[in-house]
């Protein structure tokens, strides 16, 4: 095994936590014990609460008798025992960490990668993980088996490798990497998230974790009306408690993630400080792009599937698609992958809205860049694979591609192979692709609405779609994506103090005058944009009349545009299904009416989903390529069973059908709307 080699004379101070991280430190342990404080309180409050309703019960037992005293009596006690066990109800309940996914290695299976990661922690200085686990995420982290207990005794952390990163970095980066996760080992304030975890498990399960408890409240009140107006003052107090626990939790989450976001820093220090500091700038930028390209041989092994054909080993494929990606970006591949910096797709970062996201638990990667050159190690990288240091690879590979498949519904005697996806992943991009002179303009563009009758033959403009009419579009996204950010500091769902815009610093008073100047550039650059989309239709137009094809192009043309306003009509019936259910989502439905009430509202707009899927099945094997891997999504949404509630409960996995299947009529729409695009221009190649 090639090790990479640790820098030399690393300055002491490199791996020291920052006086920043030490107040971040200080501030989460403060509010660790303002909870428990408040927590303290409620319990306290409670037993008193409970204490007296016992009391009055028994005073309203002894003063008089006959069946509505002894269900007043019984209510009030019942006031008082249901509020005290809510507070409490939480030690009553289990927590079991699903490792389902993940298989245990150790040293008898891999000597060389538990070789490789004990001279990580000698020079890190960290301990030894207590387990070290295979996934197949694009990522690494540190996890522990965090219990009540595990507030006050030591815990030993465990190291979780994904295989798909694996997949995407050199030996050097790999290092970088791991030296990273063990700079959080060494982190004596992994501690204090051990105490935010479990105060945060009690708050999420009083907050959240209540269907069973409303449930009972529920069936007592059905018993009596006299029970019913007990019932209704266990929930004006539970309500009350929910409310400042609430409050917490926010403050708590976010101090937490700054903490957090400090942690982040340190580790990268420590990660540098034995690994240099290129090879965790380098992974950190491709790891984005091994995440997609990782979702994207999912997707394909899952289209796959509908084909009876599985894939035996998926690593193959991923870095297929990696290399793919990265060619059809332009960006050089070197060791045999794709190489990222921060000027990659900055043509694509129109934003001129720069706000911290209090709620993250990481810095941005050009954030981790910049704390990562200050310190500028330097260190002698070895680019082989990180495969490298891992034994029988190939059976590695098939093993965690299997657990992909666990629980996936697999079809009778599918066929399979190690290379699926590399075939299957190349022959949806060429069937997903405008004409390259396009440049991508129309991807995710509409055809505008035209007037034929207005235009009159002249000579078509060679010159377009200029790097400058492409820009267009990207400088409208950004707008977009701006004058929502603001909209949303404006509502205070993003909580800041200020912004910076065009690098200048606001405070968040000046959010709506901002707002108001971007909303105009936006309406201008719309009319631009517009009137640029009805010059190169037009413009096309010109082209088919030279090559004596207008009425073709016309009717390619006026087709797509139905198919457009059928997309549009779904989306809002699909919308409208998303608001509709998404109480429920959120855990706010707890009355039976109300629950019935969703359904009902949702019934009448599925139907309107269904038709439509049922048009798009009487599409013809011209206008839709693939309709054999369209029509089994689309019949089995048709007929599928719709028992959305059984009892006072939903059916979880008729909902879930429900919902997937509203997906495939979207996908199915999408599809069809990009062939109708393709069939249109390509009757103009030039």
């Amino acid at each position: 095994m090639n090790y990479p080699k640790a820098p030399e004379n690393i300055d002491p101070q490199m791996t020291e936590p920052s006086p920043l991280y030490k107040a971040e430190v200080v501030k989460c342990i403060s509010v660790v014990i303002f909870f428990i404080l408040t927590y303290l309180a409620l319990i306290a409050a409670a037993t008193l609460i409970a204490l007296f309703c016992f009391k009055t019960g028994l005073f309203i037992f002894s003063a008089a008798s006959g069946t509505l005293v002894w269900l007043a009596g019984g209510g009030v006690i019942l006031i008082g025992a249901l509020i005290l066990f809510f507070v409490l109800k939480f030690v009553f309940s289990s927590y079991k960490t699903d490792r389902s996914n993940l298989i245990e290695i150790h040293e008898s299976e891999q000597p060389q990668l538990f070789d490789f990661i004990r001279k990580i922690t000698l020079e890190t200085q960290a301990p030894f993980p207590k387990k070290i686990y295979l996934s197949n995420e694009v990522n690494a982290s540190v996890f522990y088996d965090s219990s009540f207990w595990s507030m006050f005794l030591p815990v030993r952390k465990n190291l979780l490798i994904g295989l798909g990163l694996v997949n995407s970095v050199t030996l050097s980066e790999f290092k970088a990497i791991l030296a990273h996760e063990f700079g959080h080992f060494s982190q004596k304030s992994m501690k204090v998230g051990s105490y935010i975890y479990n105060a945060n498990r009690i708050i999420h399960n009083l907050l959240f974790d209540n269907g069973g408890f409303f449930r009972t409240l529920q069936n007592i009140a059905s018993v009596h009306i006299v029970l019913t107006i007990c019932m209704y003052g266990v929930v004006a107090v539970v309500r009350g408690i929910q409310q400042i626990l609430f409050a917490i939790y926010r403050l708590m989450n976010r101090q937490n993630m700054k903490l957090s976001r400090e942690m982040e820093f340190h580790a990268d220090s420590v990660a540098a400080s034995v690994a240099g500091s290129n090879p965790l700038i380098q992974s950190l930028y491709r790891l984005e792009l091994a995440e997609v390209s990782f979702s994207s041989a999912l997707s394909t092994c899952n289209l796959l599937l509908e084909e009876q054909k599985q894939e035996k080993n998926i690593y193959p494929g991923h870095h297929f698609v990696m290399k793919y990606l990265g060619k059809e970006n332009q960006l050089p591949i070197v060791h045999q992958l794709p190489q990222i910096d921060r000027n990659t797709f900055a043509d694509f970062d129109t934003s001129r809205i720069n706000v911290q996201d209090q709620w993250a638990s990481h810095p941005s990667t050009r954030d981790r860049e910049e704390a990562l050159l200050k310190w500028n190690v330097k260190a002698e990288e070895v680019y082989e694979s990180a495969w490298t240091v891992f034994t029988n690879q190939e059976a590695l590979q098939e093993m965690m591609t299997a657990k992909l498949y666990e629980g996936a519904s697999i079809p009778p005697e599918p066929r399979v192979s190690g290379s699926f996806v590399e075939t299957k992943f190349s022959e949806q991009q060429d069937h997903f692709q405008l004409p390259v002179w396009t440049k991508n303009y129309w991807d995710a563009k509409k055809f505008p609405a035209m007037n034929w009758n207005e235009f009159s033959p002249e000579a078509a403009d060679a010159n377009l779609y200029t790097p400058a009419q492409i820009q267009l579009n990207k400088k409208l996204k950004g707008l977009e994506s701006d004058i929502a950010t603001l909209e949303s500091i404006i509502r205070k769902d993003i909580q800041v103090s200020g912004f910076d815009f065009d690098g200048v610093k606001y405070m968040t008073k000046k959010a709506p005058e901002i707002l108001e100047k971007l909303e105009a550039e936006k309406s201008l650059l719309e009319a631009e944009c517009q009137a640029l989309d009805l010059k190169l239709m037009k413009n096309h137009w010109q082209k088919a009349h030279e090559k004596q094809i207008e009425p073709g192009f016309q009717q390619a043309y006026d087709e797509t545009l139905g198919v457009q306003k059928k997309q549009t009509q779904f989306q809002l019936i699909h919308q409208e299904m998303l608001d509709i259910f998404g109480p429920v989502f959120r855990g706010e439905v707890s009355e039976l009416s109300e629950v019935q009430n969703i359904i009902r509202k949702l019934g009448d707009q599925e139907l309107k989903a269904v038709a439509i899927a049922r048009e798009i099945l009487n599409w013809n094997e011209e206008a839709l390529a693939l309709k054999s891997h369209q029509t089994p999504r689309l019949t089995k949404f048709i007929n599928q069973a719709r028992i959305y509630l059984q009892g006072n409960a939903f059916n979880q996995e008729d909902i879930n059908g429900l919902f997937d299947g509203l997906n495939h009529v979207s996908d199915a729409l999408d599809e069809w709307c990009f062939i109708q695009k393709r069939k249109t221009l390509e009757l103009i190649e030039p």
